[in-house]
């Protein structure tokens, strides 16, 4: 019985981990690709644009993006203004960085979501 209260105890606390965890992760997040021997071919991720560009058209300069994965990042509707794109580096972005700042950019795609960067 004893060992049955630990095995109950200990699988309620690794629940109680992973259901905090839902809700304390980013909501931005970069796929990233690797060869065959685990280094890091090139990483995919979403950059928001940012406002002084702010256009129905596409963007092809990767200055006129920022990365963000805070939990309030995101786009406010009301404009047909393309918000955001996914811009493929050649490392994993942080905070505030440019496709620029981390590596060789290239556009990926716009995404379908409109409106303008709220700059979180």
């Amino acid at each position: 019985m004893k060992n049955f209260k630990q095995i109950a105890l200990g699988l309620l606390v690794g629940t109680m981990a992973i259901g905090f965890s839902s809700f304390t992760n980013s909501k931005n997040t970069s796929v990233i690709h690797k060869d065959v021997d685990g280094k890091i071919i090139s990483v995919t991720s979403k950059y928001f644009r940012l406002p002084a560009f702010a256009s129905n058209t596409q963007d092809t300069d990767p200055s006129h993006y920022v990365f963000s994965n805070a939990l309030d990042a995101d786009c406010n509707t009301g404009t047909n203004n393309i918000c955001s794109s996914q811009w493929t580096t050649d490392v994993a972005p942080t905070n505030g960085q440019s496709p620029d700042d981390v590596g060789t950019p290239m556009l990926s795609s716009d995404n379908s979501q409109r409106g303008i960067y709220n700059g979180e």
